[in-house]
């Protein structure tokens, strides 16, 4: 009530606002932040995925300006300063201080959108680092694309995993239920990563169900279990659909990722070599 009538949804996000006050405030505005972000301690994470998010969307629509213009890298003494070391630094520096420290309220959200902004740059250059090669506008530099959706993923699902809801502590299942169904669940993730099922295996572990998708779907030719497990039949097998599902499947993943990072446009040097 305010003094004494209904208050309008302006008035109730201004006093949301206050209530939060610091740097959370900036968000009050956000349906059920309150209560399911800011009551339950899940700003940092918020705060890292904002900032995550907010980064590589800058970091994209620089390199593909620069592309399109033709703009120099920035450089330190001639060494060409990827922006992945800036992104190292800043995650280190972000996550040393908060274990170190253990900051306050704000100081926590502030390190988490810097650690988050650090991640970002780091994992749009992933690529650069799987392959220990500058193939940032190559082909294989898709693969930077592929892991930051992951990771951002990743993140989303930790939110929301770990979001207050409500629950009778009467009806709550008996923890050796829960200890087995956890367990459970985990075996199927191992058995989809070693069957080369990494994103299906990663998201299991959060989401129960999906990692026995990957268990049981047939294992990727190059994996651990089709190569300890399969006979050679199986292997031909195995490399036959996977065959399938690239041509079904891998134009649209790519028409995806280049939509989000850009068109490659070079060749990596290796390639062109031989």
């Amino acid at each position: 009530m305010c003094a004494g009538v209904p208050c309008t949804p302006a008035q109730q996000a201004f006093d949301a606002g206050r209530r939060l006050g610091g740097v959370a405030g900036l968000f009050h505005f956000v349906p059920g932040y309150q209560h399911y972000v800011h009551e339950s301690g899940r700003e940092p994470l918020f705060f890292l995925m904002l900032a995550f998010l907010l980064m590589f969307a800058a970091v994209r629509t620089y390199t593909r300006l620069g592309r399109a213009h033709g703009w120099g890298s920035g450089s330190v003494r001639g060494v060409h300063l990827h922006h992945l070391v800036p992104g190292i630094v800043a995650s280190l520096a972000a996550g040393t201080a908060i274990i170190g420290f253990r900051p306050g309220d704000d100081s926590m959200l502030l390190l988490s959108a810097l650690f988050g902004a650090g991640a970002a740059l780091i994992l749009d250059e992933f690529a650069l680092v799987l392959h220990l090669d500058d193939v940032y506008w190559t082909e294989e530099g898709r693969s930077s694309i592929e892991a930051t959706l992951m990771g951002f993923t990743f993140a989303v699902i930790c939110l929301l995993a770990t979001a207050p809801l409500n629950s009778d502590p009467g009806k709550d299942a008996p923890h050796w239920v829960v200890a087995g169904v956890i367990t459970v669940n985990m075996a199927f993730a191992i058995v989809a990563f070693l069957k080369g099922k990494a994103k299906l295996g990663a998201f299991g572990v959060f989401v129960p169900g999906i990692a026995m998708l990957g268990a049981f779907r047939f294992a990727k030719p190059t994996s651990l279990w089709a190569q300890r497990f399969y006979s050679e039949a199986e292997l031909e097998l195995s490399r036959t659909r996977a065959g399938i599902q690239d041509q079904r499947y891998a134009h649209l993943k790519h028409r995806l990722y280049d939509a989000i990072g850009g068109t490659p446009h070079l060749v990596r040097s290796g390639d062109r070599a031989r």
